[in-house]
C-alpha cells in the first residue's frame, strides 16, 4: 500500500521512498540478527565457540560464586553463525582471568532474550535486546579456554587498579572510568537510583559528549578542523577505555554525525542535527529502539533544543527543571517510579561530577601507566568527592523515600489528562471533551474489590499473590540466585507497588526449599508483614503450620488442610491452603507428593 502511494506524494516522493528504504534495512537487520535463534530449537544444551567481549563481575557475590560473560559466537554446535550475535552467559564460579579477545569453548544452556510476564517491574527482555543481547544462559561446562595475552586496555586498567589500590570507592572509579560495574553494590545501585544520579554512574551519552565538549574547547587553539579532530579523539578514546560498551557506541555515533557535518561546514539548524543522528543510529543499530537510555537520551537533547529555542541563556535551573518535568513521563513509563528528589540532587552534583569528579579521574586513569604517584593523587581526590556524593546520599536515604513507586492507574489518568487537554485546544475537541472523557474514565473506573489470584511468573518456582482492594495474601516468594538477582525485587516488590499494596497480611511459606522461600528475607526487609505462617520455623515469630488452622479474610474463608503436625520444612510438609468464598475454591498446595496427596485425600473421604 505505501509502495502504491509513491505516485501520488509529489515533491515529497524522494523522502517517503528514503522512508520505505530506512524501514526495510531496520527489518533486515533485525532479520539477520535475530535469525540465529530458531537454531536452538528445543534443546537445553549447546556446545558455543566465542570470543569473550568483556566480563561483567566475577568473583563472590552475596556469598555465591558468581561470573556472568558477555560473549560473541562463532559456532553454535559446530555450526559456523553468519552474523555472529551477543549473548550472555552466567557462570556459576570462579573462571581464570579472561581478557577481551580470548576465545572459549562452552556447554551452555542458551534461550532467547526473555523477560518475566508479571505486568509490572523492569522488561527483562527489553533490557536485554536495548544492549544487543539476543540470548542468555547457562554454563554447564568448560571444554577449552584460551585466553590471550591481556590487551592495552586491560594493561591500562591494570595500571589504574594499582594507583586506587585501597581506596573504599575504587569500584565507583572503575565504574566512571572504565566501565566496570561489577564492584559497586546493590546498595549503592538504589542509593543512585533513588536520586536519579544512575544517568552520572553508568557511562553513557552524556560522558561521551562531556569529553567531546572538553576535546571541542581544547581543539579551538587549532580552528575548527583541529576541534573536530580533538574533539573525536576525546569521544574515541573514552568510548575505548569503555570498552566500546554498547551505549558509548551509540554515543559515540551521534558525535561522528555531528563531526561529519561541521567538518563539511552544513549550517543545519540543530533540530535537523538531532534528527540525523536519530536516522543514523537507528539505522545502523535497530536494537537501540529497545533502550530506555536511547529515548532519555535524544528526549533529553530534544528538550535542550527546545530551551533554547524559548531562552538564549536558559540557565542551569531551568534546564533542570525543563529535564525534570520533561523526563517525567518517560521514567515513569519505564521505570514506574520517580525520584522526587532528583532535581535537587543533580542541580548539586552535576557540576561537581562534570567539573572536578569525571575530569580528575579519567586524567588520572590516562596518566598511570607514567606514573602511579601522580595517578594516586589525582584518583583520590575524586574518590574523596565520590566519598561525599555517597555520605549525602546515605543521610537522605536513612531519613526520607528516596524512590517513589507509582501506582498502576496514574499513567493511564495522566495520559487521560493528556488527552483532555490536547482535545481543548484542537478545533471541535471542545464539543468531544465531554463524551470521551466519560468513555475513558469509565474505562478506568476500578470495578468492585472482588478477590483476585494472580500466579506470579518467578522463573523456577512459586509465588501465588491473593488481593482484595489493597490488602494481600502471598503464598511463597520463589527463588533467589546466585549473583543477587532474586524475584522479590524482580516480581513481587514491583506488582505490589503497581497495586498500591503497602501491607501483606499474611505470608505463607509452604516449605523451605529455595524455589519456594527463597526471597522470603528479602521481602521482609522491603516489605511490612502482619503474620507469617510456614512448615519450617525460620524464626521465633513465624506461626506453624498445621491441619485445623482456619479465619476468616476479606470475606474468604482461609484453611488449613496440611500437614497434620509442625514439621521439617520438606516437600510432603508443605503448607496447604484452601480459599473459599462460598462460590469459588483455590487449593494452593506447594510442592506435596503422592504420599501426601493420597493421605489428604484419605482425610477429605473422612470429613464426608
Amino acid at each position: 500500500m505505501l509502495l502504491l502511494a509513491l505516485p501520488l506524494a509529489g515533491g515529497r516522493c524522494w523522502r517517503l521512498l528514503f522512508l520505505l528504504l530506512g524501514i526495510l534495512w531496520m527489518q533486515v537487520n533485525l532479520h539477520y540478527r535475530l535469525a540465529w535463534l530458531d537454531q536452538l530449537g528445543k534443546k537445553t544444551s549447546h556446545i558455543i565457540t566465542a570470543h569473550v567481549q568483556s566480563t561483567e563481575s566475577s568473583g563472590e557475590k552475596e556469598g555465591d560464586k558468581f561470573a556472568r560473560l558477555l560473549l560473541r559466537l562463532d559456532t553454535l554446535d559446530d555450526r559456523p553463525l553468519t552474523v555472529p550475535p551477543l549473548v550472555r552467559v552466567n557462570a556459576y564460579q570462579v573462571l581464570p582471568p579472561l581478557p577481551a579477545g580470548s576465545r572459549v569453548t562452552l556447554v551452555t544452556s542458551l534461550k532467547p532474550a526473555h523477560g518475566l510476564a508479571n505486568g509490572a517491574g523492569m522488561d527483562g527482555r527489553r533490557l536485554l535486546l536495548g544492549k544487543g543481547i539476543t540470548a542468555t544462559g547457562n554454563l554447564r561446562r568448560v571444554i577449552a579456554l584460551d585466553a590471550v595475552p591481556p590487551g592495552v586496555r586491560d594493561r591500562w586498567l591494570a595500571a589504574a587498579s594499582r594507583a586506587w589500590e585501597g581506596m573504599a570507592q575504587a569500584p565507583l572509579l572503575a565504574a566512571l572510568t572504565f566501565g566496570e560495574q561489577g564492584g559497586i553494590t546493590d546498595a549503592q545501585w538504589e542509593l543512585f537510583r533513588g536520586s536519579g544520579l544512575t544517568h552520572i554512574i553508568a557511562i553513557s551519552g552524556q560522558h561521551i559528549a562531556l569529553v567531546a565538549v572538553l576535546g571541542w574547547w581544547l581543539g579551538r587553539l587549532f580552528g575548527l578542523r583541529g576541534a573536530i579532530c580533538v574533539s573525536l579523539l576525546f569521544a574515541a578514546t573514552y568510548s575505548w577505555l569503555a570498552g566500546f560498551a554498547v551505549a558509548t557506541e551509540r554515543a559515540l555515533i551521534m558525535v561522528l554525525v555531528w563531526s561529519l557535518l561541521r567538518w563539511l561546514k552544513r549550517d543545519w539548524p540543530s533540530h535537523r542535527i538531532w534528527l540525523w543522528a536519530f536516522v543514523v543510529l537507528t539505522l545502523w543499530d535497530p536494537f537501540a529502539l529497545y533502550s530506555a537510555g536511547f529515548w532519555l537520551s535524544f528526549l533529553a537533547v530534544a528538550l535542550l533544543l527546545l530551551a533554547s529555542l524559548l531562552h538564549d541563556r536558559p540557565g542551569l535551573v531551568r534546564l533542570q527543571l525543563l529535564l525534570l518535568l520533561g523526563l517525567l513521563p518517560l521514567q515513569l513509563l519505564l521505570f514506574e517510579g520517580m525520584a522526587p528528589l532528583a532535581f535537587l540532587l543533580n542541580l548539586l552534583a552535576l557540576p561537581l561530577f562534570c567539573l572536578v569528579i569525571i575530569p580528575l579521574a579519567l586524567i588520572g586513569v590516562l596518566v598511570a601507566p607514567l606514573s602511579t604517584l601522580l595517578a594516586h593523587g589525582l584518583l583520590w581526590v575524586s574518590a574523596f568527592g565520590l566519598e561525599w556524593v555517597l555520605w549525602g546520599l546515605t543521610q537522605l536515604g536513612d531519613r526520607l523515600q528516596l524512590w517513589w513507586p507509582v501506582p498502576g492507574w496514574l499513567m493511564p489518568a495522566s495520559a487521560l489528562l493528556i488527552l483532555l487537554w490536547t482535545g481543548w485546544h484542537l478545533p471541535g475537541g471542545r464539543a468531544l471533551g465531554g463524551p470521551v472523557a466519560a468513555a475513558l474514565l469509565l474505562a478506568l473506573w476500578p470495578a468492585p474489590a472482588s478477590w483476585q489470584v494472580r500466579v506470579l511468573d518467578v522463573g523456577q518456582g512459586l509465588s501465588v499473590l491473593v488481593t482484595r482492594g489493597e490488602r494481600a495474601i502471598l503464598f511463597d516468594t520463589g527463588d533467589r540466585y546466585p549473583g543477587g538477582y532474586n524475584m522479590a525485587d524482580a516480581a513481587i516488590l514491583p506488582l505490589l507497588n503497581r497495586l498500591g499494596i503497602r501491607v501483606i497480611d499474611t505470608l505463607i511459606i509452604s516449605h523451605r526449599d529455595r524455589d519456594h522461600a527463597g526471597n522470603r528475607q528479602a521481602l521482609l526487609q522491603s516489605m511490612a508483614v502482619r503474620r507469617e505462617i510456614s512448615s519450617f520455623p525460620f524464626t521465633p515469630a513465624t506461626q506453624a503450620c498445621r491441619r485445623g488452622q482456619q479465619w476468616h479474610w476479606q470475606g474468604l474463608d482461609v484453611r488449613v488442610l496440611w500437614p497434620l503436625a509442625a514439621g521439617t520444612g520438606r516437600n510432603n510438609d508443605s503448607c496447604v491452603v484452601q480459599l473459599d468464598d462460598g462460590r469459588h475454591r483455590l487449593l494452593l498446595s506447594g510442592d506435596i507428593e503422592q504420599q501426601a496427596e493420597r493421605r489428604l485425600l484419605a482425610l477429605a473421604l473422612e470429613a464426608g
